[in-house]
């Protein structure tokens, strides 16, 4: 299956070289591993709700998210969607790229997102070559499974209230932990088991009692009370 190419702006090229730093497979590589690469990289930026790529698409490579954050969906045999993963700075998008000829998910940015492209026959290579590289990749996959596995573990119990106060608390900006970031309320019900309509209801609730605050109108971006959230999360814990 291959699907049309999805909307981006080409920035460039980036040279591992000088930000490999921003780069969780690259950052503190030794200078001789570095030298290894002999290829600047793709430098894109994604809209928010534009994809990298999309589940079955043809793999051409993997790509490290420099800012902003990525959301990966699995399509189901249904055709109903669920967000699996959040990613954010430092993580890697495609590792399946290393093993599979398909992407496994939907990659869509939830902001802005800017990222570079690794070339898949730059990272076939790398992997041969570089055994600190190999490790970095089968670490980066470890904590992919295990964030994963954290990740359903955190959302699927617990009240409605509760798993929306967990999901604000984990969708937080790491640079200001006090902003928070949600999806749409179709993709909040699909991921926490709830419709739409009990989604909407909590996240007035939440905003009439103090715990969140829109910093737009009619965006998505939150000022949260963290502690407050903290309290809900917990609240009735199992």
């Amino acid at each position: 299956m291959k699907n049309p190419s999805p909307p981006k702006i080409w920035r460039g090229r980036s040279d591992c070289n000088n930000c490999g730093g921003d780069c969780a497979l690259f950052g503190d590589l030794p200078a001789a591993e570095l030298n290894r690469i002999h290829a600047p990289f793709d430098d894109l930026r994604y809209p928010a709700g534009t994809s990298l790529f999309l589940q079955g698409d043809d793999v051409n490579g993997l790509y490290s998210i420099r800012s902003g954050m990525v959301k990966l969906n699995r399509i189901n045999p249904d055709g109903t969607q669920r967000i699996v993963r959040v990613l954010r700075p430092g993580n890697t998008v495609g590792l399946e790229a290393m093993v599979h000829s398909q992407y496994g998910h939907d990659a869509i940015a939830i902001t802005p997102v800017v990222a570079c492209r690794i070339p898949l026959d730059v990272m076939a290579r790398l992997d041969r070559e570089s055994p600190i590289l190999h490790r970095r990749v089968l670490e980066q996959w470890h904590a992919a499974l295990s964030d994963a596995d954290h990740w359903f573990a955190e959302l699927a119990n617990g009240s409605a209230r509760v798993r929306i106060a967990r999901l604000l608390l984990k969708m937080r900006d790491t640079v200001n932990p006090e902003n928070s970031v949600l999806f749409t309320l179709e993709d909040i019900g699909s991921m926490l088991g709830m419709t739409v309509e009990t989604a909407s209801r909590i996240i007035n609730a939440f905003l009439r009692e103090g715990k969140i605050r829109r910093l737009e109108a009619h965006g998505r971006d939150y000022q949260i009370d963290v502690a407050a959230l903290e309290a809900e999360a917990q609240s009735d814990a199992v």
